[in-house]
């Protein structure tokens, strides 16, 4: 018997070192999509779920790589901050007797010290995830959704919203081999779902005309890529005429195992069917056919089940390509 207990001690020793290096380490994972539609390349860097977690003072160290990493376009998907800080933030405020401060950002110190720094390297584009979601889903924290948006854009960063936006030379980085005037052929879309489409314990049923609602329909001259957090309603971005998505939300499932993926959801559910990497789907057949493909990162930070087993941290890196591998202009 104390073979066991011991063997168990030192796995659960094992696990709980593999955590603390995890939860304070990220990798670079690079994907490459083509496309008949894309005129130009485009070099992107996607990043999710920072959750005001801090690679370094003032994220040095992500700073850093990825401006190494040369993107002509920076897209996030969401969840910057965590709610529950935000709450806690106005709960001392009410009990102070004080009320808030319209300049005080300390209840979103490394969002805003990331924002500031980040959209110094190449434009930037972002898509509100469920934390910053939430914020506007309870009357109390509505004003701290504003001077979230409000700070992020006086920084640089742009919000695409329910919205999109044809991807021309002159949203690119400075180094980016398009011409200002080229049109790339890519069009970004942002989509961001209601709450009722983050439950914890139900999937909210999501129909095609439900996003018909809240978003444009797609140029099927374009491509069209579509960021958004949730990755739960692949099937339905497709259907609805996406052409790449760009997803987070999940964390990478937690925990990562080989040849199984994450072990857990976000609502939560064991082994999901997304928790990262690539995922693609086929839709119609011959002529009609068409390839729906869903980038799906692991995401940078963590909350309240603060655990990275074989899952760092992750800058994925987007390149799209014209299909026949030669530059149009």
């Amino acid at each position: 018997m104390r073979y066991i207990i011991a063997f168990i001690l030192i796995l659960a020793a094992f696990f709980v070192i593999v955590m603390v290096i995890d939860n304070n380490r990220f990798v670079v994972r690079e994907y490459a999509v083509s496309s008949p539609r894309i005129r130009s390349p485009l070099r992107i860097v996607f990043i999710a779920d920072l959750h005001e977690k801090s690679y370094g003072a003032d994220n040095e160290k992500l700073i850093a790589r990825i401006r190494e990493l040369n993107p002509d376009l920076i897209l996030i998907g969401g969840d910057l901050i965590v709610s529950a800080d935000v709450f806690d933030h106005y709960r001392k405020m009410e009990k102070a007797g004080g009320s808030l401060d319209k300049d005080d950002r300390s209840w979103m110190p490394a969002s805003y010290s990331f924002a500031r720094r980040i959209a110094g390297i190449c434009p930037v584009w972002f898509v509100r995830g469920n934390h910053e979601i939430r914020l506007d889903h309870y009357d109390e924290l509505s004003e701290y959704g504003r001077i979230f948006q409000s700070a992020l854009e006086e920084a640089g960063i742009s919000f695409i919203g329910n919205g999109f936006r044809d991807i021309s030379g002159a949203d690119l980085g400075p180094g980016a081999k398009t011409a200002a005037d080229a049109d790339t052929g890519i069009r970004l879309c942002g989509l961001e779902l209601p709450m009722e489409y983050y439950k914890k314990f139900k999937k909210t049923s999501l129909s095609v005309d439900k996003i018909r609602e809240l978003i444009p329909e797609p140029d099927r001259s374009r491509y069209n890529v579509l960021l958004t957090h949730s990755p739960v309603y692949f099937e339905q971005y497709v259907q609805w005429g996406a052409d790449l998505c760009l997803c987070g939300h999940v964390h990478g499932g937690l925990m990562r195992l080989p040849l199984i993926g994450g072990v857990m959801g976000t609502r939560p559910s064991l082994f999901p069917k997304y928790s990262g990497g690539r995922y693609s789907i086929q839709t119609g057949k011959g002529e009609d056919g068409r390839e729906g493909v869903m980038v799906l990162t692991c995401g940078l930070g963590m909350h309240t089940l603060p655990i990275r087993i074989f899952n760092p941290g992750e800058i994925s890196v987007v390149c799209l390509k014209p299909s026949d591998g030669q530059q149009r202009e």
